[in-house]
């Protein structure tokens, strides 16, 4: 069955890659068709570089990434046929190790150590199965689930043996085809029938779909009761918080999990965007940077997510009274942007790095009232016009136009992420993604309406001859709006009239010479506009030259 078979071992132990080359030599599998390294990054090249039949991998890899991320880069980007055997090994039998696997779901996994039999058994196994059921893995790998459903009901007359893989192939393919009442009656048969905790987890999953959500959470919970550490239970669970508003409890759920099994890159992630929903940021930024160290190298890594750092670092130097933290944290965000590079192989990741890197010093510059640079980038990220494909990245773009105050753009480029969030292929994934998304959408349009209001008080109560009112509500209007270009004009008004008493004459001077550079470079001004702006703003630095000299007097 397995001769003629090419083979692929990963394992960054040289000695348990002789043993298992031997062990398959043993069995006939000649040096010929057994190819081997001890670089988990390598192996991932190797597997797009050539086709493999069997792929055996080990769990616990020192270099690079570990063989759970091999296994769902193989999968995630479909590295091997549909038929192709992935089989992880380890000598770590440990708690966290086996719900990993539950959650992975490689063909097979095995213990080391183990005999030479055992090894060419359980992988002949494996195959035997994955070639008869060649036509319905297809189907599956190419997202054709009603032809799966059809296939299933075939192959588990012709098949027999197989009978409780198929059944676990059909009830995920009648969740995925959106069947969501078969598939509660499918799952509630099914529970009649055997004691394995699949139909119980995949019942849950159907009344969860139906928004049966009560009685889901009831399903779970029971599982949980009896077996505390089952991974799929409990992530559903907390799905099913998601989806109810109840996110900090979502998070906690999460959060033990991630305890029973630290490995899981996407839970880091998942976490990271609740701790953004619920604005804390800096743990969003911890959770962010654990992700971004896990998957660096694979097709998980997000230029998105790595700014993602950056912004939760600013979010949280906003949010914090401490002086010294707030200090901390904005000398980690200027950090980390200046860290930012353009790179990628590929044109595509090239243009995400290089608007990650943009957007990041934009935010920067906006948030600190460096307003030159800020519109200078956001002109150049207007420019360019290739379709971004990263939710995180148009998350961040989005947010660069909220904190400018620009409501159009922001809503354009919010109905873009909001479009990009469907596309993850991991429901808990997409529905934290979701949260962070409202969580933001409320966070700037707070933001918005606060500066638009202060604008409308500021005209009224300028058009009420009330200019040291006016003046107020102006220049806090600006640090929330501060490409509204009406408002720029009014600040240079009012300060040629009566110069601002709550702020120091520098902080006068930056806020008007980005007014002045705003009013300037925008293509809405009539010349005539223009022109006044111009000699208001010579006569604000007039009027702020002689607050120096009675300051310095």
């Amino acid at each position: 069955m397995l001769k003629g078979k090419k083979f692929l071992l990963i394992d960054d132990c040289n000695t348990a890659i002789s043993l298992m080359r031997s062990m398959l030599n043993s069995f006939g599998i000649t040096n010929d068709f057994i190819e081997s390294t001890t670089d988990s990054l390598k192996a991932i090249r190797m597997m797009v570089s050539h086709t493999y039949d069997v792929v055996i991998c080990d769990y616990n890899m020192r270099h690079n990434i570990d063989g759970g991320l091999i296994f769902d880069e193989a999968k995630r980007r479909q590295l091997l046929p549909s038929d192709g055997v992935f089989i992880c090994v380890t000598g770590d039998n440990t708690q966290q190790v086996v719900s990993h696997f539950i959650e992975l779901e490689p063909d097979d996994y095995l213990i080391k150590p183990f005999s030479a039999a055992k090894f060419y058994e359980r992988i002949e196994r494996v195959a035997e199965r994955k070639s008869a059921l060649y036509p319905l893995l297809l189907a599956i790998d190419n997202k054709e689930y009603q032809t799966a459903i059809g296939l299933c009901k075939r192959y588990k007359i012709s098949y027999p043996d197989y009978a409780g893989y198929i059944d676990r192939i059909n009830g995920d393919c009648l969740l995925r085809s959106e069947r969501h009442l078969e598939a509660k009656k499918f799952y509630e048969e099914a529970c009649q029938k055997t004691d394995h905790l699949w139909p119980r987890v995949g019942y849950g999953q159907a009344l969860k779909e139906l928004g049966q959500l009560k009685e889901a959470e009831s399903v779970f919970q029971e599982i949980l009761n009896k077996y505390p550490k089952q991974p799929l239970a409990r992530k559903h669970l907390a799905g099913c918080l998601m989806v109810s508003d109840r996110v900090p409890e979502a998070l906690e759920q999460f959060n033990i999990l991630h305890k029973v099994n630290s490995a899981n890159p996407l839970r880091e992630l998942i976490i990271a965007n609740l701790y953004a929903a619920l604005q804390q940021h800096k743990n969003a930024a911890i959770g962010y940077q654990r992700y971004t160290s896990k998957v660096s190298g694979t097709s998980r890594f997000s230029y998105g997510v790595n700014l993602n750092i950056s912004v939760s670092l600013m979010l949280a130097s906003i949010y914090t009274e401490d002086v010294a933290e707030h200090t901390e944290l904005v000398k980690e965000a200027r950090h980390n942007i200046h860290e930012q590079r353009i790179v990628g192989e590929a044109d595509e990741e090239r243009y995400e790095s290089e608007i990650s890197a943009l957007v990041g010093v934009a935010i920067f510059a906006c948030l600190h009232g460096d307003i030159e640079n800020c519109f200078t980038i956001v002109n150049k990220v207007n420019s360019l016009n290739k379709p971004l494909t990263d939710y995180y990245t148009v998350l961040n773009v989005a947010r660069l136009y909220g904190f400018c105050g620009m409501p159009d753009k922001y809503e354009q480029t919010m109905q873009m992420a909001r479009e990009l969030c469907a596309l993850s292929d991991d429901d808990a994934l997409i529905q934290s993604q979701v949260k962070l998304l409202e969580a933001c959408h409320a966070e700037i349009n707070q933001r918005l309406t606060r500066g638009n209001k202060l604008v409308e008080q500021a005209f009224e109560k300028r058009k009420n001859n009330r200019a040291t009112e006016a003046i107020e509500d102006a220049y806090r209007a600006f640090h929330m709006v501060p490409f509204h270009y009406r408002l720029c004009f009014l600040i240079l008004e009012l300060t040629a009239l009566a110069t601002p008493s709550f702020l120091t004459p520098k902080e006068v001077e930056a806020v008007i010479y980005s007014c002045h550079w705003v009013y300037q470079n925008d293509t809405r001004p009539t010349a005539a506009e223009v022109k006044q702006a111009d000699e208001f703003y010579r006569v604000a630095l007039q009027r702020i030259g002689n607050m120096s000299k009675v300051s310095i007097a």
